[in-house]
């Protein structure tokens, strides 16, 4: 075998890692068209954020003051976390965010969250349909 034969070999392999680049991209593009069509099935879009005070009584804590609600309603992993993560780089130290998911997997999710973005995790509030996620930013 001589070297051209290695850089052949080399240019095949290339060739097929841009195929399959190409491949991935275009099934990125297809699932972002489908997590859309997602939000044309529903009444309000999935994952909306926004600033909201109000005191809440979380059992076992008392009355806490709520400064951002996320709503995840309707959210799979990993966008309720991703959303959460962009609220909390959004609030102070020491302020309290809610978020509502109805997605048994996000919320178990959300104490190692917690843990890795140094916030307290505060409660899961269960109620029929959802759950209720309470962090504090800040240890």
């Amino acid at each position: 075998m001589t070297d051209w034969d290695n850089i052949m070999f080399i240019k095949e392999k290339s060739i097929w890692h841009a195929m399959c680049l190409i491949l991935r991209v275009a099934k990125r593009r297809v699932g972002v068209h489908i997590a859309g069509l997602f939000d044309l099935f529903h009444d309000r879009p999935v994952g909306t954020s926004g600033p909201v005070i109000k005191d809440v009584d979380i059992p076992g804590l008392g009355v806490v003051r709520v400064v951002h609600a996320v709503d995840c309603l309707g959210a799979m992993c990993p966008r309720p976390q991703l959303l959460t993560l962009k609220v909390l780089g959004e609030v102070g130290p020491g302020e309290v965010v809610e978020v509502v998911l109805d997605n048994p997997t996000a919320v178990e999710g959300f104490p190692a969250l917690a843990l890795t973005l140094g916030c307290t995790y505060l409660a899961a509030v269960r109620e029929p349909d959802r759950w209720r996620v309470y962090l504090r930013k800040g240890l």
